[in-house]
């Protein structure tokens, strides 16, 4: 095993993290959640597994959050029977008990593309247990403990407005990232960075597309900062929507609307496609039964404006037309004509061909690899875990009983994090080669299965979450 720079740093961190308030390490901890290219120790009798600072952190987090019982009593109440706690318990153990029986029960019996390869991925081999049925099924313990602990602290009087702004600052500081892997690559200092992009993968920090620097930022290639500043986009503009800080949520989003735009990645632009036409949609609802912000009559109002007048710029220009055509089609249209297009079908194709093969059970959680969530899952853990993921995302995703006694905190805060949920499952859907959907989708599916009572509406500060006003409309949503 081998500790890196990183990794003395998160230590520092999190050692000095059990001795502030708790929000220090919540901080903390959802800040290193970007750093999807950095590995703190490097355990090399497990095939040079990376343990993310991340990771690292969680468990300095679980131990502060934990020691209060309050918390603790919360977080233990979140997996009473039905809840999205007690189906995500479910899965971490079912996907458990695949990883160590099913390799073994359907050895040799069909191909896979393995998770962890070394160089090309355009080959499959027979199926056999490995090291990342191990590591999976750990990440997967890791989403858990994640969920568990945030559900517990979630649930305890300010921590809602606490996470609020932890969120909100993690989103700025993502395009900070962002800003500095565009200055580096321009100046040539891309080696100032390199103390957060140390992990044992395939770093894709210097690709261009039409001429495009892809935006990569603190994560390994453009899909995954893609996917990350959508679920940050998504959470921003949902509090803009709600009227919660239309300033300041306003400029995030509209910041991450830039960054997703100039990302190069095709996961950032067909699921910020759908999200937004699920937006618009949403508006359109609480338009049609006179419910709607005035955020949201905006969006209804300016979006077409906004598609046509950039329509109209782009076809008028023959430069930008050439462009903008080029940049689409090889991005988007011509996306599956192209090598990876070509390995991720193949994935594709094959992680259905040992759902076949093994009868409906899948090879295991960590056997093989997808360029799909659904299917991803389908291959590895089998019918039984996609109902079981099924079921969990309904109970999350599920609107929570308002209670009068909730303030704007509880209600915007909750709605938020359903959408970011949302647009993280985009991406999934669209890109996701494995079943862990990370560390910040399962905060947000903390934060958005809270069912606290203790905050009212009297407590937002003045000018803070929203106004009064603003309080009833949300009420309503």
């Amino acid at each position: 095993m081998s500790i890196e720079l990183i990794g003395f740093i998160t230590l520092f961190v999190g050692a000095v993290g059990l001795f502030q308030n708790s929000a220090f390490l919540v901080y903390s901890f959802f800040s290193t959640t970007l750093l999807g290219s950095a590995a703190a120790f490097i355990l090399t009798s497990l095939g040079s597994t990376n343990i993310s600072p991340a990771h690292l952190l969680l468990g300095f987090l679980s131990i502060k959050l934990l020691s209060d019982r309050a918390t603790l009593k919360s977080s233990v109440s979140s997996l009473q029977t039905g809840s999205a706690g007690f189906w995500l318990l479910l899965i971490v153990v079912y996907s458990a008990l695949t990883a160590y029986f099913l390799p073994r029960l359907f050895l040799g019996e069909t191909f896979i593309y393995p998770v962890r390869v070394v160089g090309s991925n355009a080959y499959t081999e027979l199926l056999a247990p490995s090291t990342a049925n191990l590591t999976q099924s750990v990440y997967l313990i890791g989403d858990f403990v994640c969920f568990f602990i945030l559900s517990g602290y979630a649930r305890q009087p300010g921590s809602l407005r606490v996470l609020t702004n932890v969120v909100l600052v993690t989103t700025i500081l993502n395009f900070v990232f962002a800003f500095l892997d565009l200055v580096t690559y321009a100046t040539g200092t891309t080696d100032l960075l390199s103390i957060i992009r140390n992990a044992n993968y395939a770093l894709l920090s210097d690709a261009e597309i039409v001429g495009f620097k892809r935006i990569v930022g603190s994560f390994i290639e453009a899909s995954s900062f893609g996917a990350a500043t959508l679920m940050y986009f998504a959470y921003t503009i949902k509090l803009w929507l709600l009227g919660v800080r239309p300033l300041l949520t306003g400029m995030l989003s509209a910041v991450a609307l830039v960054a997703l735009v100039f990302s190069t990645s095709t996961t950032a632009y067909v699921g910020l496609t759908l999200f937004l036409c699920v937006c618009v949609v949403e508006a359109a609802a609480y338009a049609f039964f006179a419910r709607a912000t005035k955020q949201m009559k905006m969006l209804i109002v300016w979006t077409p404006i906004v598609l046509v007048v950039l329509g109209l710029a782009v076809a008028l220009n023959d430069t930008a037309a050439t462009f903008a055509s080029n940049m689409i089609d090889t991005i988007v249209f011509n996306k599956m004509n192209t090598v990876s297009g070509y390995e991720r079908s193949a994935w594709n194709a094959q992680a259905l061909q040992v759902f076949l093969d093994t009868f409906g059970f899948g090879a295991g959680n960590g056997s093989l690899r997808a360029s799909t969530f659904p299917l991803a899952v389908l291959g590895s853990l089998g019918i039984v875990g996609f109902v079981l993921f099924g079921l969990f995302f309904v109970s999350v995703f599920r609107p929570t009983p308002q209670d009068p006694n909730w303030g704007i905190i509880e209600l915007t805060g909750r709605r938020a994090a359903r959408a970011a949920c949302l647009a993280s499952l985009i991406s999934a859907t669209i890109s996701g080669a494995l079943t862990d959907l990370g560390l910040p989708f399962f905060a947000f599916a903390a934060i958005a299965c809270a069912g606290r009572r203790a905050v009212s509406v009297q407590q937002a500060p003045a000018g803070g979450m929203a106004r009064n006003t603003d309080f009833k409309i949300a009420s309503e949503l």
